[in-house]
């Protein structure tokens, strides 16, 4: 760093006798006269430290200066905190090869990169201040009542102290401040799932959402050969290794019901009726002497006996005989997969904008997964479960369900755009049916925290998904396991040129100006582009944050949002035949 930055932190140093802006600062200088002495990338670093010098450092030296009441020593903890974050990250910023992208300051300057502008910035701003304000009260109620074991005394505090923080803004502040500080999962969990598993909060949500014609609930078997550690990169390439008799008996099923607790819950939305009102064993034996490459015949015992007891789609069994043909006139399978973190959410919380595509998109069916979550569940488990649903659509989809699948749009969001890179290099891996088009919002392209880009510093300032969350997000999906990060199953911007190459021709990401991930998505466009993917788009909406398409409600929600979620419908519309 230059030396007036330098002399800047030493005179705060020497301007204070509070042990902590200290301590704190002479460990960052101290770490970055290391770093300066090192053949480094300077250039890159100096990019990635904008953010303290204009910002945390002036906010440090300015509390140093005021009388340390509580507010004001859990504010300079918060600003305190972010540089001891930015001090652990440093040496990974020395080490950015000196070829990256951004030490070009042409790097945004290619065909491939679109801005969006949506609204006058100030105007954006404000909408997402007063948003900002709800994300705050959400992370005091969910700190409210904690000391109680009692449910019912839990659930009274609660209620009462959110009746004062909604009256006391500055008191609701400073204790998401303070939470934020030095977030845990337990609290993080408790926020994020809250639309889920709160009962008043998912009857709040439920009122806003735009009502559709057809929606159903579907539980699907795991059909097809799973994606373990073991099996990343050691499989073979047949779609499944169950005996054809035995794949024919979990196949042939209804999906109405959860048979076993291996089940993979799927939300179906479309604007109108979808189900076939009978299923027919020929079309399940055909599939399955198709999966497994040999002849397949039914026992005549058990064809008989499926005649003689006739049952619609919701029953068990179902006929053997056709007699609807015609009926798949839906021809646009959206296979959606939603973000989350890989910790929460679900197909469920996402509906404040997949309702709008069900309302907005002709002849299209949207199926969108509930997969099971970390910390529970780390990796690969979340992109097994979205392998089987991908797979079970592809080659089952067509028999319980009027559609035929001409065209696949697989879309996902944060990390579910992380999941749905995965199964698609995944199809391509095992020469399986790849997704016609391919339509990302702000995905997770990279988890390799020692690989640093400018934008990522900006979560110490986020309100939406600060550096504390982004690593306990990280920690919870890859369990410790160093070797993962790597991996182009985990970071698809590690994936290898072949693939890439076979990549959808149609893929199109969105990103917000003021995310995270902005720069993990440019140098993953960059890379796919140089990589033989000419095509590949990034949109870029200005002035928006990570998340924007959850926040564009009808009311309490971003009008910018909502508009940036008018965009992606418009790109699904060029998309659909």
């Amino acid at each position: 760093m230059n030396e007036d930055e330098l002399n800047n932190i030493k005179t705060i140093i020497d301007n204070t006798n509070n042990q902590k802006i200290i301590q704190t600062l002479n460990e960052f200088q101290n770490k970055l006269e290391i770093m300066n002495t090192q053949d480094g990338n300077l250039i890159f670093v100096k990019k990635c430290l904008k953010i303290i010098y204009n910002d945390v450092l002036p906010k440090i030296q300015e509390l140093s200066n005021i009388e340390q009441s509580r507010g004001i020593q859990i504010k300079l903890a918060f600003e305190l905190q972010k540089i001891k974050q930015i001090t652990n990250i440093l040496p990974y910023m020395y080490k950015k090869p000196k070829n990256t992208i951004f030490n070009d300051d042409e790097y945004m300057n290619i065909p491939n990169i679109e801005i969006i502008i949506l609204d006058q910035p100030d105007k954006i701003i404000q909408q997402l201040t007063n948003f900002y304000k709800k994300i705050y009260l959400g992370h005091a109620y969910a700190n409210s009542g904690k000391q109680y074991q009692s449910i019912v005394m839990s659930y009274l505090v609660k209620n009462l102290k959110i009746l004062y923080y909604i009256s006391n803004q500055e008191a609701t502040n400073l204790i998401a401040t303070q939470i934020l500080t030095n977030p845990t999962l337990e609290h993080v969990l408790k926020l994020w799932r809250v639309i889920d598993e709160s009962k008043i909060i998912k009857a709040g949500f439920k009122m806003q959402l735009e009502q559709i014609k057809f929606k159903k609930i579907i539980y699907i078997p795991r059909l097809f050969n799973q994606i373990t550690l073991d099996s990343l990169h050691n499989f073979n390439t047949n779609p499944t290794d169950i005996p054809k008799n035995k794949l024919y008996q979990i196949a042939f099923r209804s999906i109405r019901q959860k048979l076993n607790e291996h089940d993979i819950r799927v939300r179906v939305m479309c604007n109108r009726q979808i189900f076939k009102q009978r299923i027919y064993n020929q079309d399940i034996a055909q599939i399955v002497k198709n999966l497994t490459k040999s002849e397949f015949q039914m026992q005549k015992t058990q064809h008989i006996q499926q005649i003689q007891y006739p049952m619609t789609f919701f029953g068990q069994c179902c006929v053997s005989s056709r007699n609807e043909i015609g009926l798949n006139d839906i021809t646009n399978i959206i296979i959606h997969i939603h973000g989350g973190g890989f910790i929460a959410m679900s197909s469920f919380s996402h509906q404040s904008y997949t309702r709008k595509w069900v309302n907005q998109l002709y002849n299209t069916i949207i199926f969108s997964i509930d997969y099971r979550l970390a910390p529970e569940f780390p990796f690969p488990i979340a992109l097994d479960d979205c392998w089987q649903y991908y797979m079970w659509i592809v080659h089952f989809g067509a028999t319980y369900f009027k559609i035929s699948p001409k065209n696949i749009i697989l879309i996902g969001d944060s990390a579910g755009g992380n999941l749905a890179l995965g199964i698609t290099i995944r199809a391509i891996e095992t020469y399986q049916r790849i997704p016609d088009k391919i339509i990302l919002q702000y995905p997770a392209v990279n988890l390799n925290i020692c690989d640093i880009v400018p934008s990522n510093l900006k979560s110490i300032n986020d309100k939406m998904i600060p550096m504390g969350l982004l690593m306990l997000c990280r920690l919870c999906y890859l369990k410790n396991q160093s070797d993962l990060p790597n991996d182009y199953y985990v970071s698809p911007i590690q994936t290898p040129q072949n693939i890439i190459q076979q990549f959808p021709k149609d893929f199109v990401i969105f990103v917000g100006s003021d995310d995270v991930l902005l720069d993990d998505c440019i140098e993953f466009v960059h890379y796919c582009k140089n990589n033989g993917l000419k095509n590949i788009k990034l949109k870029i909406v200005e002035n928006l944050p990570h998340g924007f398409q959850n926040i564009g409600m009808r009311s309490n929600g971003v009008m910018a949002a909502d508009c940036a979620n008018t965009q992606i419908i418009e790109q699904i519309r060029q998309f659909i035949i």
